[in-house]
């Protein structure tokens, strides 16, 4: 990834930390952080595409109406945010960080004589955040909405998702117990995991060209021995299981012989239907007296 010219980081940081800035010495002329301010209008105004970039517009347009609803609006512009490029992303928190902090400095010289700061951020810098491939009249309402909206909430929309993070602290905890207790070196079972977590389709495929794929059989093995869960659950995961590593199950249960032996039928008494008749099913003639005189 391309990375910003040393001389664009010096100005946005001059202009967010207005006036105690350390990498540039203020200098004697009035006027000077427009000079600054119309530098990385340029810069920013020279891209091909918005930072949101023109494929996912559709998916930055439709958060808009969940904007209502903050807590979820913050969490889906949390999500989609991290389907940009990297570098688009870093870029969009350098800007957006920029804008914001410019427009609550009372410190910093107004930029512009006719519109206040805050206004003069979003419509600076929205198209070059969102619009669409057409770039059709309504774009300019819709960038403007969200730009508004993103400078508000920027800190908490570009961090990762609490929720997202745990899962994955969790995922990888679970990974280092598995290895352990592969390699011998923990045998504590009284943890057993609820359910297995699917690996990547990149993983697996590195793990069949490597032949390492002992962490997918011990994942299975914790599946087969949870004795914590009903058997109606314990053959829906091995079903979900069979279906995304074939290979694996097939190696652990290579019959349907094997697959029975983990869940036995149980034998079922007959119920006692018609008993009754064939408790002397073959009793002897007798002849009854006859009444003929």
């Amino acid at each position: 990834a391309e990375e910003l010219p040393h001389w664009i980081l010096s100005a946005i940081k001059c202009l967010a930390n207005w006036p105690s800035y350390s990498d540039l010495k203020q200098p004697a002329y009035s006027g000077f952080e427009r000079d600054v301010f119309k530098t990385i209008v340029e810069y920013f105004g020279q891209r091909k595409e918005p930072l949101l970039t023109f494929h996912f517009f559709d998916v930055f347009v439709s958060v808009l109406g969940l904007l209502q609803q903050h807590s979820k609006a913050i969490e889906a512009l949390q999500i989609s945010c991290l389907l940009l490029p990297p570098e688009n992303r870093k870029r969009l928190q350098l800007l957006v960080r920029m804008m914001a902090r410019i427009s609550f400095n009372k410190d910093l010289p107004p930029l512009s004589e006719s519109v206040r700061t805050r206004a003069l951020m979003v419509q600076t810098f929205s198209r070059c955040i969102l619009c669409s491939k057409d770039e059709m009249d309504l774009d300019e309402l819709l960038a403007a909405k969200l730009v508004y909206f993103l400078m508000d909430n920027y800190q908490e929309i570009l961090s990762v998702p609490s929720t997202l993070k745990s899962s994955v602290e969790e995922h990888i905890v679970h990974l280092q117990r598995v290895q352990k207790k592969y390699a011998g070196a923990d045998t504590d079972a009284t943890f057993p995991p609820p359910f297995y977590h699917q690996i990547s389709a990149d993983d697996l495929e590195y793990q069949r060209g490597t032949g390492s794929q002992e962490p997918l059989a011990a994942l299975l093995e914790e599946i087969v021995m949870n004795k914590e869960i009903s058997v109606k659950d314990k053959k829906k995961q091995l079903k979900q299981f069979q279906r995304t590593y074939p290979e694996v199950y097939r190696a652990r249960f290579p019959t349907p012989e094997t697959e029975a032996v983990l869940f036995p039928e149980k034998n079922k008494q007959k119920p006692p239907i018609l008993m009754w008749a064939l408790k002397k099913p073959f009793q002897p003639f007798h002849r009854t007296r006859s009444f003929r005189m």
